[in-house]
């Protein structure tokens, strides 16, 4: 798919521009008047200003960097809601200091306004290198870690913010950060007749917008509703006969302001603000940059849906960090990708390059014509979108994600919404990671990290053992127990491991655990502490733990935590297979299997042999290390083990001998292939000095001359020994991939 957007002609594209450009111009203003208002209403206007041109760069630059994947770009609300306050508590410090001033002192007290524009530069530039770096160094979805109903709490407690400051802006009186008789007092302020009539059309109008835009999905809802919005207050200011005057005075518009117009303050800023102020929110400033980069990755995945294409997550990044890193350079707020104007530009089927041009064209115009035209916009329209905005996140994750999140994680979501109300944004945060570190111990330990296989019948070593001895094996096999862990073992999962064994060794006598550690990637202290425990067990019950698998660094956390080899009480083995070879020696050993001898000197596993077939055996003695069996020679005998011990081997691509199997006295090897027709599929070696019986071809061919019933029993009698192994391969696949 071309990157490039395809255009139905310059007329819809200069329409969604236009249209695009007035959203922006206004979400710019209110967003100026959300961390302007206060302390500083007097810079106002310097303040929409600085956002305008922020919002011409981010439009501009990300149609030029991301047009051609139909990328719009916008001034965010999620970053701004805590730079306001951020702001607002700066400039209260700053002015505090201030008034302790006196006008002898020859200390002249930093410039509040130019401390707020060092802050907003912070934000800015911060928000733009982490998005670079995360871009830069392909780690777009390191922060998608963080747990979905804390983003939920942090985005909901956003709208509250944004909720706050569109009553600001509409009323001019701000709700404090904390409950308490401040905010009980304010709340009666807000009750009185004449600051009530200024906030709640606002209100009114946000959620009107609110219920439209949910209810009618398109695109255009947005830029209509303001526009009937502008002209309902007109029509509403003939109709009561209010001029112009009247409604400045009256709080209803914007104005009067003495400037729009971008200036440099930022170079004033290094050098005249307060930047230990600045430095003291440092923990609004983190999480600001935290809400902006939960932010932008939610509308990168959103802009993915819209556009119906995949968009490379870490390019989004680095090229939403340059904007970022220009914008804040010249005192501009964080802006990335708009899903509502992508949205906009796709429905109407424009490029997207060309439209993002032409609507930074309209932010640009206002700040050219200055405050004359930015002044007269109502306020109601300015704080009813701040309502909107704040109202959508908190619909969203109060109500929308009631049913559609489990109790446990909307109920987190609750918490962290209640303790912004509460305390502030950032105890909020702070409770809101707290709150991810508890869901992932509770929903890390609901994971079944410990899986049970069956030893015995359906699992045990590669050691192919004769009929005897597999039947002892069977016999003992309650006394093994074979637990496969997996993942990290910690605090959250390291009791539950234990109390598993505890309640196995006290149910039944145990002679040998196992606990397989290959997938195991690390052991926390509380997990030491767990095995120590069950060394202890071992101890105190009378059985032997065998640990398999381990990697050098948990073996090293292990032993650190005084879990060492003990004789009989703990053992180490490279892997689950000698663990288990381990295991079956040791039953072996306690039920004093000893191979029976039949007659003519074979062993117990020889029984089963056709009798009269010996006539046609070849016996050959094995020193140590001689090759038997060749891997990729063609078959031509059958070899029955009547004494020592053979391993069957193979040459890995790395070149490396694996051992897949060890055959004891009485074992039927080679006749798979030979059946088959089939070269060798591995090595066959003696592991000690060894006895084999030779079948050859020739041989067979003659019985099947000679004695065809002799020669239906060896036949017989391979297929039982190959329909054996392959019953004890499917039940071994069955039960560790149940």
């Amino acid at each position: 798919m071309s990157e490039v957007r395809r255009s139905q002609g310059w007329l819809p594209s200069l329409a969604a521009g236009l249209i695009i450009g007035a959203v922006e111009a206004v979400l710019a203003i209110a967003f100026a008047a959300f961390v302007f208002g206060g302390l500083l209403v007097g810079r106002l206007g310097d303040g929409i200003g600085l956002y305008l041109v922020a919002a011409v760069l981010t439009l501009g630059i990300l149609a030029w960097r991301a047009g051609s994947r139909g990328v719009v770009g916008s001034v965010q609300d999620a970053a701004v809601a805590v730079l306001g306050v951020v702001a607002t508590t700066t400039a209260a410090r700053v002015a505090l200091l201030a008034a302790e001033t006196t006008t002898g002192d020859a200390f002249e007290p930093p410039d509040v306004f130019l401390t707020v524009i060092a802050a907003t530069l912070v934000v800015t530039v911060l928000c733009g290198v982490v998005f670079f770096a995360l871009g830069k160094f392909k780690l777009g979805n390191l922060v998608r870690f963080v747990p979905y109903p804390v983003v939920g709490g942090f985005l909901a407690g956003t709208g509250w913010l944004l909720l706050k400051g569109g009553i600001y802006v509409a009323s001019g009186v701000l709700l404090p950060a904390r409950l308490g008789k401040p905010y009980l007092r304010t709340i009666e302020t807000l009750m009185h007749s004449f600051v009530l009539q200024l906030w709640l059309p606002a209100f009114a109008f946000g959620v009107i917008l609110l219920v439209a835009v949910r209810l009618i999905k398109r695109p255009l809802v947005i830029p209509a509703v303001l526009g009937i919005g502008l002209l309902l207050f007109a029509i509403g200011m003939l109709v009561t006969g209010s001029s112009i005057e009247s409604a400045r005075e009256g709080r209803w518009l914007l104005g009067p302001l003495e400037s729009a117009r971008w200036q440099p303050w930022t170079l004033r800023a290094l050098s005249d603000a307060d930047w230990s102020a600045v430095l003291g929110q440092w923990g609004g400033i983190v999480t600001a940059v935290f809400v902006a980069v939960i932010a932008i990755l939610f509308n990168v995945s959103g802009t993915e849906v819209v556009l119906h294409r995949d968009l490379d997550t870490n390019r989004e990044l680095r090229d939403a960090g340059f904007v970022n890193v220009i914008s804040g350079a010249l005192g501009g707020i964080p802006g990335y990708h708009a899903l509502s104007l992508t949205a906009l530009a796709e429905r109407m089927s424009v490029n997207a390059r060309v439209a993002g041009l032409i609507a930074a064209t309209v932010p640009l115009a206002a700040v050219v014509f200055g405050a004359a035209v930015i002044e007269l916009i109502p306020r109601m329209i300015v704080g009813g979108v701040l309502l909107f905005l704040g109202l959508a996140f908190l619909v969203e994750w109060v109500w929308d994600k009631r049913k559609a999140l489990p109790p446990l994680e909307y109920g987190v979501v609750l918490v962290i919404l209640a303790a912004v109300i509460a305390r502030g944004f950032l105890p909020g945060v702070v409770l809101g990671i707290v709150l991810a570190v508890v869901l992932f111990v509770v929903n890390y330990g609901r994971i079944e990290l410990v899986r049970e296989v069956a030893f015995g019948e359906t699992y045990r070593s590669n050691v192919d053992r004769p009929p005897a001895e597999r039947a002892v094996l069977r016999t003992r096999g309650n006394l093994v127990q074979i637990l496969r862990v997996n993942g990290f073992v910690f605090f959250g999962s390291a009791n539950g491991l234990l109390e598993r064994i505890r309640k196995r060794v006290e149910a039944a006598p145990l002679r040998f655990l196992v606990i397989d550690l290959r997938r195991v990637t690390g052991v926390d202290s509380s997990g030491v502490v767990a095995f120590v425990k069950v060394m202890h067990l071992a101890e105190a019950y009378g059985f032997e733990l065998v640990f398999t698998g381990a990697s050098d660094p948990v073996r090293k956390q292990l032993s650190q935590g005084g879990v060492v080899e003990s004789e009989g009480i703990v053992r180490f083995e490279p892997d689950l297979d000698r663990g288990l070879q381990r295991c079956e020696e040791g039953l072996l050993e306690g039920a004093a299997a000893e191979p029976l001898v039949v007659a003519g000197g074979s062993s117990d596993g020889l029984a089963g042999m056709p009798p009269g077939l010996r006539t046609y055996l070849e016996r050959r003695e094995l020193p140590v290390g001689t090759v038997l069996i060749r891997q990729d020679e063609q078959p031509d005998d059958v070899f029955v083990l009547e004494s020592g011990r053979l391993s069957v081997e193979t040459v890995t691509r790395e070149g490396t001998r694996m051992r897949l199997r060890t055959l004891r006295p009485g074992v039927v090897v080679g006749e798979m292939a030979m059946y088959t027709g089939v070269p060798r599929s591995a090595d066959v070696v003696a592991e000690t000095p060894s006895v084999v019986l030779r079948l050859s071809r020739e041989s067979i061919e003659r019985v099947e001359a000679a004695d065809p019933a002799l020669a239906a029993a060896l036949h017989r009698w391979l297929a039982t020994t190959l329909s054996e192994r392959l019953g004890e391969s499917l039940r071994a696949f069955d039960a560790l991939f149940d």
